[in-house]
């Protein structure tokens, strides 16, 4: 069941494997009371690092039509995880998906509780930039 204690331990697994990740998507914005709480079908993760060696180290149950080179995914408890690398240059955080560089706030990573939750301005800058693209 796709709930906050699978939420905690999603995060905890990668933790264990010194995978650090601050949750995305839906439960972020959940999380953060940018939504309602509702129901959830997966849960989105931000993975910062240089790249996905550490991760694509893992046994886990890697869904291959997921891999990408901003995205891996895995199955856990039958819910698909998304992960998203988001890698630093001299100009800040990004995450270099198909068709553009999306590039973060400072405070992407800024948290203000036991998870670790993106940043409200994160979030709200994913969820704008994903419309403006599902427009163009």
């Amino acid at each position: 069941m796709n709930d906050l204690a699978f939420v905690e331990r999603a995060v905890g697994l990668l933790d264990a494997h010194e995978i650090e990740a601050w949750i995305f998507g839906g439960w972020g914005e959940e999380l953060r009371g940018l939504i309602r709480p509702r129901e959830h079908v997966d849960l989105d993760l931000l993975y910062p690092a240089e790249d996905w060696s550490a991760v694509d180290a893992l046994p886990f149950d890697w869904i291959e039509s997921k891999r990408f080179p901003w995205k891996r995914a895995f199955v856990l408890e039958a819910t698909m995880v998304e992960l998203f690398l988001v890698q630093r240059d001299e100009h800040g955080w990004f995450t270099e998906l198909q068709r553009r560089r999306h590039r973060w706030p400072e405070n992407v990573l800024a948290t203000n509780g036991e998870l670790p939750v993106a940043s409200t301005a994160a979030l709200a800058s994913f969820r704008h930039s994903y419309r403006v693209d599902a427009v163009a």
